[in-house]
């Protein structure tokens, strides 16, 4: 190798070191954590989505087996800070491992109240800080004010 390729090599290696030791942090400022309960109990499935109010994408979280959950948005922890609608949906395990013509089974019967899972009934509205967020989500099986169940009610 020529000596000038041989520095223009190990200058870009210096750059790219230099620059991760300064700052390889996520790719997002903020980080939230926290447990999502129902009734003051810890849920033990389910999935967490903050939704940017300003647009962007949306930020996921499963919800283990003790309640807590870490928010994601695609592979990457964090979220952008900021405001945010949120939705929480959990379902009890299916009750069969297929449905009657083979293919997947049907979901389990809802643990959290419908107004939790659409973005526009949800009364769920958080604003996210940069750096470490601890939001614990407590749901409530007392309708928001204004609710009115999808179909208008009917029965």
């Amino acid at each position: 190798m020529l000596p000038s390729c041989r520095f223009a090599v190990l200058h870009c290696l210096a750059l790219a070191a230099l620059s991760c030791s300064m700052g390889c942090g996520g790719v997002y400022d903020s980080t939230v954590s926290g447990v999502v309960s129902l009734g003051g109990a810890p849920l033990s499935s389910g999935a967490v989505a903050f939704i940017p109010d300003a647009g962007g994408p949306t930020a996921y979280a499963q919800i283990d087996s003790s309640g807590r959950y870490d928010v994601f948005t695609g592979k990457e922890p964090g979220l952008p800070s900021g405001s945010y609608t949120v939705t929480v949906v959990a379902r009890k395990p299916p009750a069969t491992e297929r449905s009657k013509l083979g293919g997947p089974p049907p979901p389990g019967e809802a643990l959290t109240p419908g107004w939790y899972g659409e973005q526009q009934s949800t009364p769920l509205k958080y604003t996210v800080e940069p750096g470490s967020n601890e939001i614990n989500i407590e749901l409530s099986t007392a309708p928001p004010p204004g609710w009115k169940p999808p179909g208008g009610g009917r029965r």
